[in-house]
């Protein structure tokens, strides 16, 4: 049951004004978009402090608050357990996987898969890619049209279309830097709405002891049981969520590799990427799980006011209903949530544009300009859009987004997180048993799921059997042996080559060259030099060869060699690298200025008024 909330003129308005801002604010960053690469990495430009923002409300969007608070509401705090289970892999993220991708110059995962095995694992990786994708903007587009249901009275089917054509055409228009300063006004937002109905919910209750002491014992614990009940235990959860969720996230999510190859530099991809797990995650779990504690501590003192059978998947906006202290508080908490959309889904559809330009039309096609592969972007990014509404269809017949998005992930990330971890970390491990790992072990996934009791049982840990959702979550662990078994199997009896070269960079144990290679020479031991230039001594030559020529009185002070990457940026930090570009060390310039050439001025957009600061970064 899920109860219908009445609304005024005013909720409308301040609902359209903000969602219509922050659009507008997102079209408007992205004015210059001039080729592919500013419409998926944004120019490879951006700061540290922006990136970990809009990283943060890429990953908690608006499923997150249809997810979290309905287990908030049925199972209390264990529901923030597995936004704790990030934090393991995290060395092996921030040393491993980033610099390799950003050194190498990779722009999806498929890309990696055929540099570091072949084009066959680069064809079945694409495919698993597109539709790991397009089941998360399917995921995103149900859980907001659960969320918005009880204000529009609308059926789901209705609210879902709606909201893919919006969401579609503007990712269509604004691409990747649109997406990170809507991103990063949204990061803000959500947070400060999140803890926001926490702080209303606490009030409207009389206070915090009344909180605490309307919730059960069971509710407090951290922790879900071990392995019951079926739909939601420590075990399942933690296989399903924690490593083949958060690792299939991290790893092969291609949005959240767009946001790491969207950052001026590795070092930034890495900082960016702690402030968000360390930082930004923990406080995010309280933000996205509270709507639930507070309706169970409701229900639990007023039933009368909510009732125990509310629809778990539109808690939080029910909460927001009964708690807002006025109107417009409430319509600025479903307005945060509405334009959490765009900051979950606009980079779902963005990264699925990019895997199909990338991957499937370019090198199929006859050397395509870069205009026609930026409109085939936008093209692309409106089509996965309407396939993502049949995924939303599809998964409404699940029962919870939760159990939706769990056995979702469940079935598809552990053959791509098995390629993936293996290719890292071990060198040996070869082409055919990537192919094998993936073919063998969608077989023994799809027997697993017409023989559940029979396969999974022995790997349950003792979680119920249920037929009618058989082991929604710890068959992550039973498809993720499944691959990894047939892996290092199939490798083991595969002869191993004599030298790695041909993966040189493309490994943990061979990421040593992976700057040497982004440069394409002698990595300059003087990196992270930098210089402040008034705007004033700036010359924009003709040329289009992405170069900058620096007098002889700053070739001393930065101490770069002709060749040298460098990274020119306003002064004004609070731009997050907005106006800021990549250009080469030329050789020294006769003139006394600095000499920039045309393309990179047209890029970066200085104004000339101001002051420069131009960094050896490799």
């Amino acid at each position: 049951m899920t109860p219908e909330i009445a609304t005024s003129s005013l909720f409308w308005v301040i609902l359209v004004f903000y969602v219509s801002f922050v659009l507008g604010a997102g079209l408007f960053f992205a004015r210059n978009n001039q080729s592919t690469e500013d419409f998926f990495f944004g120019g490879r430009r951006f700061s540290w402090w922006l990136i970990g923002m809009s990283m943060l409300a890429t990953g908690v969007g608006s499923h997150s608050f249809a997810k979290y608070a309905s287990k908030g509401f049925e199972y209390g705090f264990s529901s923030t357990m597995t936004y704790m289970n990030d934090w393991f892999f995290m060395p092996l993220l921030l040393f491993g996987w980033i610099p390799i991708i950003y050194y190498m110059k990779v722009n999806s995962i498929p890309e990696y898969f055929e540099r570091r095995f072949n084009s066959t694992v680069r064809n079945l990786s694409t495919f698993t890619m597109i539709l790991y994708l397009i089941g998360y903007i399917g995921i995103g587009l149900l859980a907001l049209g659960s969320l918005l249901q009880p204000i529009l009275g609308w059926d789901i089917e209705t609210i879902i279309i709606t909201i893919a054509l919006i969401s579609g055409i503007y990712v269509s228009l604004g691409g990747q830097t649109a997406i990170i300063f809507t991103d990063f006004l949204q990061g803000v937002v959500l947070l400060f709405a999140g803890l926001l109905i926490f702080g209303l919910g606490i009030a409207y209750l009389g206070g915090f002891d009344i909180f605490w002491n309307a919730l059960s014992t069971t509710n407090k614990l951290p922790l879900a049981d071990f392995n019951s009940p079926p739909d939601f235990n420590f075990v399942g959860v933690f296989w399903q969520d924690g490593v083949v969720g958060s690792v299939g996230f991290a790893f092969m999510n291609q949005a959240v590799i767009m946001r790491f190859l969207s950052s001026r530099s590795v070092a930034h991809a890495r900082r960016a990427t702690m402030m968000n797990v360390l930082v930004f995650l923990p406080i995010a779990t309280i933000a996205v799980s509270n709507a639930g504690w507070v309706a169970r501590a409701i229900t639990n003192t007023s039933p009368e006011v909510l009732a125990e059978t509310t629809n778990p998947n539109s808690i939080f906006t029910v909460v927001a209903g009964i708690v807002a202290s006025s109107e417009a508080v409430f319509a600025f908490l479903v307005a945060a949530v509405v334009a959490a959309l765009m900051s979950s889904l606009d980079s779902q559809i963005n990264a699925s544009a990019a895997v199909v330009v990338n991957d499937i039309y370019t090198p199929r096609a006859k050397n395509p300009s870069e205009k026609t592969r930026l409109r085939v972007s936008m093209l692309t990014s409106a089509g996965v859009t309407i396939i993502g509404i049949g995924a939303a269809f599809l998964f409404a017949q699940y029962g919870t987004i939760y159990e939706a998005h769990g056995a979702f992930h469940s079935v598809v990330t552990p053959p791509m997180v098995t390629m993936i971890f293996l290719g890292i970390f071990w060198q040996r491990f070869s082409a055919q048993a990537a192919v094998l790992s993936f073919v063998l072990g969608s077989v023994f996934i799809v027997l697993g799921i017409i023989y559940p009791f029979e396969l999974i049982t022995p790997f349950a840990h003792g979680t119920e059997f249920v037929p009618e959702k058989p082991y929604s979550y710890i068959r992550a662990l039973y498809n993720l042996v499944a691959c990894v078994s047939i892996g290092v199997i199939v490798t083991l009896l595969t002869k191993p080559p004599k030298n790695y070269d041909h993966i040189k960079g493309l490994t943990l144990w061979t990421i040593k060259d992976g700057a040497e290679h982004f440069k394409g020479a002698k990595v300059n031991p003087n990196a992270g030099i930098t210089i402040t230039v008034p705007g004033s001594e700036i010359i924009v030559s003709e040329d289009e060869n992405n170069k900058i020529c620096l007098p002889q009185k700053y070739m001393d002070q930065i101490k770069g060699n002709v060749g040298d990457l460098m990274y020119i940026s306003d002064k004004r930090w609070y731009l997050g690298g907005l106006k800021s570009t990549h250009a080469n060390l030329g050789s020294v310039s006769k003139f006394d200025g600095v000499i920039i050439s045309k393309d990179v001025q047209r890029h970066a957009q200085f104004d000339l008024s101001r002051d420069l600061i131009i960094e050896l970064e490799v």
